[in-house]
């Protein structure tokens, strides 16, 4: 976020780069925004990660409830810094771009996750 997205945002410039103070507290109010929406996604998805040692979602799901609260969770936390509460938080929208390399970051995460637990299964026999 701080070398790509943010960068798109205000103009291609780091922030260390930027005199403008309007240009600097949109940096950071999109830097906020995005770190706030993947880590409601990472945090929410790892749950999922962890329950259970096979794959989640594909070998082994959550129970419907869990799924349905999951990702509306997701979805409502998501949007929240296209609404006036994400405004009054300081928190500003983010480009569409952004969701390319959020969805980027889940899978990455999503993958090291899985080959980090796989690993302890392995040394210890058991998750928990």
């Amino acid at each position: 976020m701080y070398f790509i997205i943010c960068p798109a945002v205000t103009g291609g410039q780091l922030f260390h780069q930027i005199s403008d103070p309007a240009a600097q507290a949109l940096y950071i109010s999109t830097f906020q925004s995005g770190w706030f929406v993947e880590s409601m996604w990472t945090q929410t998805l790892v749950i999922h990660m962890i329950r259970t040692p096979k794959i989640p979602f594909i070998q082994s799901r959550a129970s419907a409830p869990v799924m349905l609260l999951t990702f509306t969770g997701i979805a409502v936390l998501t949007f929240i810094p296209f609404t006036p509460l994400g405004t009054a938080l300081g928190l500003s929208t983010l480009p569409a771009v952004y969701f390319a390399w959020l969805a980027l970051t889940i899978v990455c995460y999503m993958v090291l996750a899985t080959a980090l637990k796989k690993l302890y299964i392995r040394k210890y026999g058991e998750l928990l």
